[in-house]
């Protein structure tokens, strides 16, 4: 799958839209589907393990089964728009309308870390460390990581920083 249609980039002269977290969406129906494969096979152990790390257990895959739809229903469904005309970036989910986040021209990209991964975020630039938004999915250090961070500056980033960048030259 091309860099287009995992992220869903939608582009035109004077607007770049994707989502940033739909390669999530693959990766939680597999984790579902294992969630639920160890709720089938959970039972047959009853007998072998304490009654309550059984529930404990199913309680653990009840969490991580909120937690995969979620990602897959809301979080996958997340679409960024910059928009030059408007000067604005917007945010969209699938229970909120287009809402404006900020301007572009307070826009400032940072790289976030995380428990040994890391990814791209968004923020205005006087408060990018108390409100940020995460415009990539995870990154570590494997090579197919990196494969993946490449064609994600060349054919996201440097779009975004583009407008941002045309924004700061006609203000100038």
């Amino acid at each position: 799958m091309n860099i287009r249609e995992r992220y869903n980039i939608k582009e035109t002269s004077d607007s770049f839209s994707f989502q940033p977290a739909k390669p999530l969406q693959k990766v939680s129906h597999w984790f579902l589907a294992g969630l639920f494969a160890g709720a089938i096979v959970l039972p047959s152990l009853r007998e072998i393990l304490d009654e309550a790390f059984f529930y404990a257990l199913y309680i653990l895959l009840a969490c991580g089964t909120l937690n995969s739809l979620y990602d897959m229903i809301v979080k996958a469904k997340i679409l960024y728009t910059f928009d030059l005309k408007n000067n604005s970036i917007y945010r969209m989910s699938p229970f909120s309308a287009n809402k404006k986040i900020m301007k572009l021209e307070e826009a400032v990209i940072f790289v976030s870390s995380e428990m040994g991964s890391w990814h791209y975020s968004l923020g205005a630039k006087k408060s990018h460390f108390i409100k940020s938004y995460a415009i990539s999915e995870n990154f570590g250090s494997g090579k197919k990581s990196e494969q993946k961070e490449e064609e994600y500056k060349k054919q996201v980033l440097m779009k975004i920083n583009k407008l941002i960048d045309s924004v700061h030259a006609s203000k100038n």
